[in-house]
């Protein structure tokens, strides 16, 4: 078990089938604007399992996909000890994806902001 403020390998939502699988049968998804959120709760996933997108339709140079990957990752790190705590407490394994919809770049206090939320 990782400690409450970590970003692991075995944290990370890897796999074609997995990944599928969240977004075939996790169909419980939140949208607070620039992000959205799906995520699938299942007894075969251990722990919590996170995918995070940038699309590269809207963001051409991978520079901007990576600082916005890494701003979602940022919050996500800081923010996730209750989620993992929920979430053990449950027995049962999440798997969530962070998907960004917007156009534009955002500022990392205004974004963990939205997220928050």
């Amino acid at each position: 078990m990782s400690g409450p403020n970590t970003f692991c390998k075995p944290e990370r939502l890897c796999g074609s089938t997995q990944i599928d699988r969240l977004f075939r049968e996790g169909n419980r998804q939140i949208s607070v604007f620039p992000v959205r959120l799906v995520w699938l709760l299942a007894d075969d996933i251990k722990g919590i399992q996170v995918l995070i997108s940038a699309p590269k339709r809207n963001f051409h140079h991978a520079v901007d996909r990576n600082r916005i990957k890494r701003q979602i990752r940022e919050f996500y790190r800081t923010s996730s000890a209750p989620i993992k705590e929920a979430v053990a407490l449950k027995g049962q394994g999440m798997a969530l994806a962070f998907l960004f919809n917007d156009t534009r770049l955002w500022d990392s206090s205004k974004l963990s902001e939205r997220l928050q939320s």
